[in-house]
């Protein structure tokens, strides 16, 4: 017969007192690892965002709220181009006399630079009729650099007999190195200029010239179907490769040289802090970009106008009186896609409001209490006599109450001091390894 095992009450009463101090001594200050493990197992569960903090609230509080969050937004803005077109019925309305002197063109030069145009593109023949004189000519290059930029659009076509290419243009040649990959074949192609009294000026010298309306290449010419293309951006001249007007006024407009272009036919170009797309024929596409017609009467009359004129401007006069009001807004746009720029905006959003839990004691009323001083006595005095597999299944099934409860009280939207209640628990499975009953040795006789 097995003997009766006897554990000592006064044992059973210690450790009933020390897991009553460590439940007292634990109730109020471990609320920050009580946040810690319910954000934890709120985040885990997928009921908080991971960027979000689950507050513990007691009555009374609210859950405050998240912080501002700043951030940034990145757009491409184009500057606006006016567009001039200068075509035979508005010059007749506006000037004396046909066809228009050089003159008559510095005159309304000068008018634009009193406007505030800053940067002006050239796109006429610059071909007289009659005879000019050579003083014309001079007052026309001169009013041409009162601009901070602008280039002259020069006519070019293709000949039996190549000619030089003119200095005005050589010295804007892009180096071979630039052009990392792809082909150049599919570009425009000129090889003579066509000749002008104002390119033979020596004071043109000091102009910036790029080819322009090449004769012999229509998509210099008009537009094509697809009206998101840009006009032409490169050229080949005699085998040199050549920014065409819209580019090159652009590269001014950045101040970048020739030499910082990076070029890859059929894929992209990079134009200083900006990579575009590039086709076969050298052209872009026109997503952002912006223009607006302007005047010419406000223009000339700009004391008695309050409309504003951009600070980029095409001046346009049509090719052998061919009215192409298409081609004036494809070249005013091709600059305008050209001298985008990337806007960086910060912004600032709205915290969010706070997310919290709402203290509840599970423990209010005096059964609860009961309850609990009924399952703590059973703990220290019955549970050491009962074999270690079974003991050990108890525990594990008490901590999973108290991790359902925790759990069913966080779907609620409540919490209770769970650290607390997990250190006592450790507290009595430590002491369980102590509380083992021993033989009774002695029996009393009465």
């Amino acid at each position: 017969m097995a003997a009766k095992r006897y554990l000592s009450k006064w044992h059973s009463f210690f450790w009933l007192v020390v897991v009553m101090v460590v439940a007292y001594t634990t109730h109020e200050h471990f609320d920050h690892i009580d946040r810690i493990l319910y954000n934890y197992a709120a985040q885990s569960l997928g009921l908080v965002p991971q960027e979000r903090t689950l507050h513990l609230l007691h009555e009374g509080e609210t859950a405050p709220k998240e912080p501002d969050v700043p951030y940034e937004t990145k757009r491409i803005e184009c500057p606006k181009i006016g567009v001039l077109e200068l075509t035979d019925e508005v010059a007749a309305q506006n000037f004396a006399a046909l066809p228009l002197s050089e003159q008559d063109m510095a005159v309304l030069l000068n008018k634009l630079s009193e406007r505030g145009v800053k940067n002006l593109a050239l796109s006429a023949p610059l071909v007289q009729d009659g005879a000019s004189a050579p003083i014309a000519r001079q007052m026309l290059c001169l009013k041409l650099t009162d601009f901070v930029n602008g280039v002259i659009g020069l006519r070019g076509r293709t000949s039996a007999e190549a000619d030089f290419t003119p200095t005005q243009l050589r010295n804007n040649t892009i180096p071979a190195a630039c052009v990392t990959e792809g082909d150049i074949s599919g570009l425009p192609s000129a090889n003579r200029a066509v000749t002008n009294k104002l390119l033979q000026t020596p004071e043109a010298e000091r102009l910036t010239w790029a080819p322009d309306w090449l004769d012999d290449e229509r998509l210099t010419h008009k537009p094509s179907a697809a009206r998101e293309r840009s006009f032409p951006l490169l050229v080949r001249w005699n085998g040199e490769l050549l920014p065409t007007l819209p580019l090159q006024l652009a590269m001014q407009i950045k101040g970048c040289a020739a030499k910082d272009l990076i070029i890859r036919p059929g894929k992209d170009i990079k134009i200083g802090d900006i990579t575009l797309p590039l086709d076969e024929h050298g052209r872009t596409r026109l997503q952002q970009a912006r223009t607006t017609p302007l005047n010419i009467a406000n223009i000339i009359d700009g004391a008695n106008s309050a409309s504003a004129v951009p600070a980029t401007v095409l001046l346009a006069q049509p090719i052998e009186k061919a009215q192409v009001h298409e081609r004036s807004i494809q070249i005013a746009a091709t600059i305008s896609q050209l001298c985008a720029q990337e806007v960086t905006e910060q912004h600032i959003r709205p915290g969010e409001p706070g997310m919290g839990l709402q203290y509840s004691n599970p423990v209010r009323g005096w059964m609860e209490l009961g309850i609990l001083a009924v399952a703590a006595l059973f703990a220290v005095r019955l549970l050491p006599f009962m074999p270690a597999f079974l003991r050990r299944v108890l525990m594990l099934a008490a901590l999973g109450c108290v991790l359902w409860l925790a759990h069913k009280m966080l779907l609620r939207g409540e919490w209770f001091r769970l650290s607390s209640v997990l250190l006592t628990w450790l507290t009595l499975a430590f002491g369980l390894l102590f509380m083992r009953p021993a033989p009774r040795k002695h029996i009393r006789k009465r």
